[in-house]
């Protein structure tokens, strides 16, 4: 029993070790997920939560970009209600550590909004996120999503 125990103890701290030991990709990772699962919940404050105050947005639903935490806040809001169910699967991400204080994180997705009649608008779409550590905390600075369209 005491082998046991002491074994369990030896799990958890190696388990914290490589929680304190975690770099810029693994830590940008976890937030991004954590990000992902607010957007399909429509958890609008964790959706925005990990944006700096002067972070930036072009979106893909919008003709101009969008500037400030409140004003993309605000426009998150908007979307939400319009499109009560929302499905991101991303595809082919990369991540890129700059100075163990930038992180550039891209990939291509099939982007499903589902509006309150239950119409389905699926978009295929690219985007570009670039985080910074600031103040100790990653955080959003630059987010950039565009439309791909289809091959003639």
């Amino acid at each position: 029993m005491k082998r046991s125990v002491a074994k369990l103890f030896v799990l958890l701290l190696a388990g914290l070790a490589a929680e304190v030991n975690a770099g810029p990709a693994e830590e940008v990772t976890q937030l991004a997920q954590q990000r992902l699962q607010a957007f399909h919940e429509g958890n609008v404050d964790g959706y925005t939560a990990p944006l700096a105050d002067n972070a930036v947005v072009h979106s893909s639903l919008s003709p101009f970009r969008i500037e400030g935490k409140d004003a993309i806040r605000a426009n998150v809001v908007e979307l939400f209600k319009l499109y009560p169910g929302r499905r991101v699967l991303p595809r082919q991400a990369i991540l890129r550590v700059y100075n163990d204080d930038l992180v550039v994180q891209n990939s291509y997705s099939a982007l499903y909004l589902t509006n309150p009649k239950g119409d389905v608008t699926t978009l295929g779409i690219r985007s570009s996120v670039v985080w910074a550590k600031l103040s100790g905390r990653w955080q959003i600075v630059d987010q950039h999503t565009s439309r791909l369209m289809a091959a003639p």
